[in-house]
C-alpha cells in the first residue's frame, strides 16, 4: 500500500505545489485591477467624460427642441403666390387705399374744391388737355383727378365704416341666436327677415327727410340694410360648431354660456365672417355711390364717386370724363373687392387648404 500510494503523493504535492503559484497570480492581477479602478480619474479621462456628456445634453436639446413649422401668415403668402385674382384684388384695393389715404398731402394735386371757369370743361390728356390737369376739368373747373382722390377718401371710408358697424352688430346677434336658440332665436330671425323686406332706400328717404342728408347717415343706412347677412352667416355657424367636442368639453367644466360664445365659438368665425365682410364691401361701395347720387349723402363742395356722376350726368356730350372716370373708379374698386373675396372663399376651402398643407417643406 505505501509503495503503492509514493507515486500518488508526489503528483499530488506536485499538482498543489502547481496550483499555489496560479492562485498568486490571478490574486495578483485582481489586486493589480482593483488599484487601476480605485485610482483617482485623470484629468483626461475627466475632460473626456465632459466632453461626452456635454455631446449628450445637446442630443437631447436638439432632439427635445420643437421644429418650426409655417403657420397661417406663410401658407397665406404660399397661396397668394399662386392666385393671379388674390394678387389683382389685393393690388388694386392697395393702390386706391393708398391714394385715399396720402392723397391730400400729395404735392402734384392741385385743391379739389378750388374753382377756375375759365379752365371749365378742360378734356383729358390726349384729346386736347394738358398735363396741368391730366384727366381734365368738370363744369367748374374743378380737377377730376383731385375730386377722384376727395372722393375715394368719403366712399372708402362710409363703406368701411357701415361693414364694421354691420359685421359687428350681425355677428353679435348671430352667435347669440345660434347659440341660445329658442325664443330668442326666433326673435331676432323674425327681426332679421322684416329687416330684409325693407327696401334700403325707402329707409334714406325717410331718415334724410327726418334728420337731413349727412355721412353719418348714410352709414347708418346701409348698417342697417346688410348687419341681417352676418347675422344669418353667424348663426348657421354657430349651428355646426355647438356640438363640436370644444365647445361640450367647455361646458362640461362649468363655463358659462357668454364665455363659450365668445371665448370658444366667435375665434373659429372669424375666416368665414372675413370673407363675408370683404365680399359686403363691395356692395357697400356701389349702395354709397347710390345714395351720394340721390344726394342722400355728401354735399359739395365735397366729392364722392356717386355725386360726380350726379353732376356730370348733364354734361355727357361735351363733358364726357366727368362720368366716365368717376364710373371707372367705383368699377375698379369693386373689381379689386371682388377678387379679394374670392381669394380668400379660395384659401379658406378646406380642399384648398389641405392642398397647401401637403405643399408645405418636409411634409
Amino acid at each position: 500500500m505505501t509503495a503503492e500510494q509514493d507515486p500518488a503523493e508526489p503528483t499530488a504535492a506536485a499538482s498543489g505545489t502547481a496550483g499555489a503559484p496560479e492562485t498568486g497570480e490571478t490574486t495578483g492581477t485582481t489586486l493589480e485591477a482593483s488599484e487601476n479602478a480605485a485610482e483617482p480619474t485623470t484629468p483626461e479621462t475627466a475632460s473626456g467624460a465632459f466632453e461626452i456628456f456635454e455631446a449628450t445634453e445637446d442630443t437631447a436639446k436638439t432632439a427635445e427642441a420643437p421644429e418650426d413649422k409655417p403657420g397661417f401668415l406663410a401658407d397665406l403668402r404660399a397661396h397668394l403666390r399662386r392666385s393671379p385674382a388674390g394678387i389683382a384684388g389685393i393690388t388694386i384695393c392697395s393702390l386706391f387705399a393708398a391714394a385715399a389715404v396720402v392723397g391730400p398731402w400729395l404735392p402734384f394735386l392741385p385743391d379739389p374744391t378750388q374753382q377756375s371757369l375759365p379752365d371749365k370743361l378742360t378734356p383729358p390728356v390726349g384729346w386736347g388737355g394738358t398735363w396741368a390737369h391730366p384727366l381734365g376739368t368738370d363744369q367748374l373747373g374743378r380737377d377730376i383727378a383731385a375730386r377722384l382722390v376727395d372722393g375715394a377718401r368719403i366712399s372708402l371710408l362710409v363703406s368701411v365704416a357701415a361693414v364694421l358697424i354691420a359685421a359687428v352688430l350681425g355677428t353679435a346677434l348671430g352667435l347669440v341666436a345660434g347659440y341660445i336658440g329658442g325664443k330668442v332665436d326666433t326673435l331676432i330671425i323674425s327681426a332679421a327677415d322684416v329687416q330684409m323686406a325693407f327696401p334700403g332706400v325707402l329707409a334714406g328717404l325717410i331718415l334724410v327727410a327726418a334728420f337731413g342728408p349727412s355721412v353719418w347717415l348714410v352709414i347708418v343706412v346701409i348698417a342697417i340694410s346688410s348687419w341681417m347677412v352676418f347675422t344669418r352667416v353667424g348663426r348657421s355657424l354657430v349651428f355646426t360648431l355647438k356640438t363640436s367636442l370644444f365647445v361640450e368639453a367647455a361646458e362640461l367644466t362649468g363655463a358659462p354660456a357668454r364665455r363659450v360664445m365668445w371665448r370658444h365659438l366667435l375665434p373659429n368665425l372669424f375666416s368665414s365672417l372675413i370673407t363675408l365682410g370683404v365680399l359686403e364691401l363691395a356692395a357697400a361701395i356701389l349702395a354709397e355711390s347710390a345714395f351720394a347720387f340721390l344726394g342722400f349723402g355728401v354735399q359739395p363742395p365735397r366729392s364722392s364717386w356717386g355725386l360726380m356722376i350726379q353732376q356730370g350726368r348733364n354734361y355727357i356730350t361735351n363733358g364726357w370724363w366727368i362720368v366716365t372716370f368717376a364710373g371707372l373708379a367705383i368699377s375698379l374698386v369693386v373689381l379689386g373687392v371682388n377678387l379679394l373675396s374670392q381669394w380668400l372663399q379660395s384659401f379658406n376651402d378646406v380642399a384648398e387648404r389641405e392642398q397647401i398643407i401637403l405643399e408645405r417643406p418636409g411634409s
